[in-house]
């Protein structure tokens, strides 16, 4: 009877040896690294890509909140870029420089994406000044400071997002992309409004 409880106990000391090894394995494994993206546009599908060594190490995607993807790549310093759009459109972007650790967190806070545009009109005279304006629908300027002017009659509804000065016959502004972009020029009593149905990039805009 001794020499029974004896083998029990034995038998139960190797159970919980057992169970501290197999707990001392599980508590060695860490996760990826989740990187996490802010400000990101409602309704917008989000892009994160991973840069090292000048070269795409992975990209993720995730089009509903939250917008935290796990990088698996090897520890160590690297590129993070982000980009936010909608309908093949990119609304916002960020960049950051971070060091990924398995079981760790990064953040990658997304702005409005900008693009320069040279503004310009035949009829403007290079020996007067003037002002180049950009005017946005309110949905398409979301996040984006905007003047408090109000609009004129003709951009009834829009939301001025840049402003510059007219010097030589042009003008750079700088502006968010989006859709249906009004761009307007006035030099003295004349002035003339082009719109473009989807700004994306930099480029130039010739007014009527």
């Amino acid at each position: 009877m001794k020499k029974s409880v004896l083998l029990g106990g034995a038998l139960l000391a190797l159970l919980v040896s057992g169970c501290d090894v197999i707990s001392g394995v599980a508590g060695e494994f860490q996760p990826a690294a989740l990187v996490e993206v802010t400000g990101a546009l409602e309704g917008a599908c989000v892009r994160l890509e991973a840069i090292k060594d000048n070269r795409t190490a992975g990209s993720w995607t995730g089009c509903t909140e939250p917008y935290s993807f796990r990088v698996d790549l090897p520890d160590g310093a690297i590129i993070l870029v982000g980009q936010a759009g909608r309908d093949g459109l990119v609304y916002q972007e960020g960049r950051t420089e971070a060091s990924l650790k398995k079981g760790g967190r990064t953040a990658l806070a997304l702005s409005r994406k900008r693009v320069s545009v040279e503004v310009t009109a035949a009829w403007l005279d290079p020996a007067k000044g003037g002002l180049a304006e950009a005017w946005m629908l309110p949905q398409e300027a979301v996040g984006v400071p905007t003047y408090a002017d109000p609009p004129p009659a003709s951009l009834e509804g829009r939301v001025l997002v840049a402003r510059e000065v007219v010097a030589q016959g042009w003008a750079t502004l700088s502006v968010p992309t989006g859709r249906d972009v009004a761009f307007r020029l006035v030099q003295g009593e004349a002035q003339g409004i082009t719109r473009v149905s989807r700004l994306e990039a930099d480029g130039k805009v010739v007014v009527l």
